[in-house]
């Protein structure tokens, strides 16, 4: 089993993942080759694509002690950055860990030298060679300084697109699991038939055929209660009224 496997799809990107974890793991073995363990690696895309769930599946297979920081209200933001390297390097083998590091400054492209941003790149420095591997996620990659997101400190920067063909087909299926569907609906059909901009539009699609159906009474979800919610939630159409056969 592998931690990975609570992520569908994105075969690539986690066969990816999976073997700078191995190379975390062994590391002798691709020291005797030459070969060096990537700098750092960030995950950029699109809100809502699981790019969080994917990081966070990482450090459960590397096994590394992980410190995680995100943007939060306080007025210490930049100290915290450098607490959170200190740490990491007193504990390593460790992982830092930077959820939507786009955020962590509000700035725009042409003000992309916010002290935020100085002190994750302070903190990238003083931790290389001692064994702190650097993970991230963005959704806005334009946002990030160039200094930063640079080979060197970034190594490998992965993006993560809405998944189409198998990905998309077994992503569907698994939020389909434990919902009810007519044996007519043609799941290969259904796949090319619903268009999404992420897995959590398509959740939310999937999750309003079965309100349509169970809210008429039916036994299961049916063609029409997905096409219904399609229309309602890409194109902002449908009738929401209590169909006149519902059974009561």
């Amino acid at each position: 089993m592998s931690a990975f496997d609570k992520v569908v799809g994105y075969e690539t990107i986690k066969n990816e993942l999976l073997q700078i974890c191995d190379m975390i793991r062994n590391r002798e073995i691709y020291e005797k080759m030459g070969a060096r363990l990537p700098q750092g690696v960030l995950l950029y895309g699109d809100p809502g694509l699981g790019k969080t769930l994917i990081a966070k599946s990482f450090i459960e297979e590397s096994g590394l002690k992980s410190f995680v920081l995100r943007r939060d209200k306080g007025n210490d933001f930049v100290a915290g950055i450098t607490e959170i390297f200190r740490e990491a390097k007193e504990n390593a083998p460790s992982i830092v860990f930077l959820d939507d590091m786009d955020k962590f400054a509000n700035q725009d492209r042409n003000h992309r030298d916010a002290e935020e941003y100085v002190a994750v790149q302070a903190g990238i420095d003083e931790v290389k060679g001692c064994n702190v591997f650097i993970l991230a996620t963005a959704n806005a990659i334009w946002k990030l300084p160039d200094s930063l997101v640079r080979s060197g400190r970034f190594d490998r920067k992965i993006e993560v697109k809405c998944p189409t063909d198998k990905d998309a087909d077994k992503i569907v299926r698994y939020y389909l699991s434990g919902k009810k569907i007519a044996d007519s609906i043609d799941m290969d059909d259904l796949s090319k038939m619903i268009s999404y901009t992420s897995c959590a539009e398509l959740e939310t699609i999937l999750n309003e055929a079965a309100i349509s159906a169970a809210h008429a009474r039916k036994s299961v979800i049916e063609t029409e209660d997905l096409i219904g919610a399609v229309l309602k939630m890409q194109y902002g159409s449908g009738d929401n009224s209590v169909k006149k056969n519902r059974k009561i």
